[in-house]
């Protein structure tokens, strides 16, 4: 099973994670469907069961897997909704936080963008899927997303309405695109001078813009995102313990 990967001279704990990496990618795995045991891949793959075992906890290490006690391993897929709620606090009619629905307004497909090829790192002749994304709670529109996405990697969009998306994309592009996202990193800016049609906006009042690239399980990136809110409702927290 590893032969072929035996010339690129890897070593042997490396050339299991790889495998296990595009097992989960190209099988589309169930995030609650627990992964086969250590020896059964030790079994699989033809090495020792400490070999899987390192392959398996450096990919817990690297964020993509969870170990639970008694229940096995598991895909593991980030929170990237708290990542919103740590850079805006929305209350409910309960004062309690809530946490916005997600309205897809438009989708195409778009040429490439010589800025935004770049940070998807792809050539500046690919062409994107554009998407417009409001984060909405109770009528009110809180958040106004622009996302761009490889259309290499994203062609079962091409013949979607926007009413077609579900509220969280993530899951989505991973059941539709079998494009999982595993991490991101996320750029923060406060801006002026900008009108946002959906935010309804004026120019003298500040924006806050959260720019964010998100990568694949092989660390690709595979969408770039900005995210714009009204500065009033901006609030950072952080926990130190």
């Amino acid at each position: 099973m590893l032969k072929n990967l035996e010339n690129f001279k890897m070593p042997r704990y490396e050339q299991v994670r790889w495998h296990i990496l595009t097992l989960l990618t190209e099988s589309k795995w169930d995030e609650s469907t627990p992964l086969p045991t250590e020896q059964e891949f030790a079994d699989k793959y033809q090495v020792s069961v400490g070999t899987v075992r390192k392959a398996v906890e450096k990919l817990v290490e690297d964020g993509v897997l969870t170990k639970y006690q008694g229940r096995g391993t598991f895909l593991k897929r980030p929170d990237f909704e708290s990542s919103l709620l740590r850079f805006f606090k929305f209350r409910d009619q309960d004062a309690g936080y809530a946490t916005p629905n997600g309205v897809v307004k438009k989708v195409i497909v778009i040429e490439g963008i010589d800025d935004i090829n770049q940070k998807l790192n792809i050539s500046k002749s690919k062409a994107l899927i554009y998407i417009e994304r409001l984060r909405i709670i109770e009528d009110k529109v809180l958040l106004s997303e622009k996302i761009w996405l490889p259309k290499s990697r994203f062609k079962a969009f091409i013949d979607l309405a926007p009413e077609d998306f579900e509220n969280l994309l993530y899951p989505f592009y991973y059941t539709k695109c079998g494009q999982f996202v595993s991490s991101a990193v996320e750029t923060l800016f406060f801006i002026t001078n900008h009108i946002d049609t959906y935010l309804a906006n004026t120019k003298e009042e500040n924006l806050v813009k959260v720019c964010r690239i998100a990568k694949n399980l092989e660390g690709d990136p595979i969408e770039y995102r900005e995210s714009y809110g009204l500065a009033e409702k901006f609030s950072y927290e952080v926990n130190i313990v």
